[in-house]
């Protein structure tokens, strides 16, 4: 299979990858069932976002915003797919997830609407089961019944099916756990999820990042609903700082020695099911410690949260593409795991003589190549603490 690269006539100014193998893909993303209309599913069109968020408003306007929605069209993931023909890769695994539309319809030139729509409506409400194969996860349906995590639903429409998979983090394992062709686990947050305490009491991927919110499963104007919630579509994650705040629970203490000031945090990843941070190996917590005095001096230290990945032959690697399938073995990981506490302490020099104030801030770094490295990332959380100066 070959990339190739042009410009699409409907996203102007965007970066479009054709793939010209595109067939070949389609058998990772479901075994090849009938459709309804009896057709294979290679020549039935998933069902455009557009078109289902005509009836499903609330539902629609949530999805829009979420990662999902942004996954085909992401420019890193288009110049990843672009770097990945150039070294010859004939079996992109970022497409199966990113792409699902395109894959499942072999879109090889990216025309249709709903191959740009990434993890769009219709592939995730056509998911009639998870299979065993890591290749072929999805066993899909696709036709006018949709599945779903609703039990008596009965739309005008189309058809509506409860599935028990939509009440599982199952559905959600096939695109967060990878292991690339070394046998290296990529993403491992399912599988964190499965070791962590939120699996035994059933506490799924959706009771956190697809719980309910205000909204109308349809639209009044389409059809009378009683239900005044729906689940959040948007499924907002590691990029969110309410979740980032929600997750991690921080305290800061300080302590005079003489001219030391000693800072004590205590840590707890009291609300996330799977590692702090989860996800790609490029992603990390930083934590900035600073004791600063009255007049002006300020000393600081770093604690980064993180997964180290090096390739077989031990170079660490520090950009999305390489980690993916290079990735090779872990040489450092110190996330925080779901439940538990950390004690960090800090030591800075500052005369007894002068008040001291301490700090420490909370940034979410994702840094998909070399060059945001050395940048601590975006602000979610600051605590502080303050001492009186001492008399000598």
């Amino acid at each position: 299979m070959s990339i190739s690269l042009s410009r699409p006539r409907r996203r102007p100014g965007m970066a479009r990858v054709a793939i010209a193998g595109l067939a070949a893909l389609v058998t990772i993303l479901g075994a090849a069932r009938p459709s309804a209309a009896g057709k294979p599913p290679s020549t039935v069109a998933l069902t455009s976002a557009e078109e289902c968020g005509r009836c499903h408003v609330d539902i629609a306007r949530y999805w829009k915003a979420s990662r999902h929605a942004q996954a085909a069209d992401n420019p890193r993931f288009q110049a990843l797919l672009a770097r990945l023909k150039q070294d010859g890769v004939v079996d992109p695994p970022c497409a199966r997830c990113h792409a699902p539309a395109a894959v499942y319809m072999q879109d090889a030139r990216w025309e249709k609407k709903t191959s740009w729509e990434g993890v769009t409506c219709d592939f995730c409400h056509s998911v009639r089961s998870i299979g065993t194969d890591p290749k072929r996860p999805f066993v899909l349906e696709v036709g006018q019944m949709k599945t779903g995590p609703l039990r008596n639903a009965n739309p005008t429409v189309h058809g509506a099916s409860f599935s028990e998979v939509y009440t599982s983090s199952t559905l959600c394992a096939p695109c967060h756990q990878f292991v690339n062709d070394k046998h290296f686990e990529v993403l491992t947050t399912f599988s964190e999820w499965q070791a962590s305490p939120y699996a035994a009491k059933n506490v799924t991927c959706q009771s956190c990042h697809m719980r309910a919110v205000s909204g109308k499963v349809v639209d009044p104007k389409v059809a009378r609903t009683s239900g005044t919630s729906v689940n959040v579509h948007e499924m907002p994650g590691g990029h969110s700082l309410q979740e980032l705040n929600r997750a991690l629970q921080a305290q800061i203490a300080a302590l005079r020695r003489g001219d030391t000031v000693e800072v004590t945090v205590q840590l707890v990843n009291r609300g996330a099911g799977h590692r702090l941070p989860t996800g790609s190996p490029l992603r990390a917590i930083v934590m900035v410690v600073e004791a600063t005095g009255s007049i002006g001096q300020t000393q600081t230290a770093t604690k980064t949260y993180a997964r180290v990945v090096v390739d077989e032959q031990g170079k660490e690697l520090n950009d999305e593409g390489t980690v993916w399938l290079r990735g090779g073995r872990v040489v450092r990981d110190d996330r925080i795991a779901p439940g538990e506490q950390r004690v960090e302490k800090f030591t800075f020099k500052l005369p007894r003589s002068t008040p001291a104030r301490a700090a420490a801030r909370f940034y979410y770094r994702y840094a998909p190549d070399a060059s945001l490295r050395g940048e601590p990332g975006v602000p979610f959380l600051t605590i502080n603490t303050w001492l009186p100066s001492e008399r000598p």
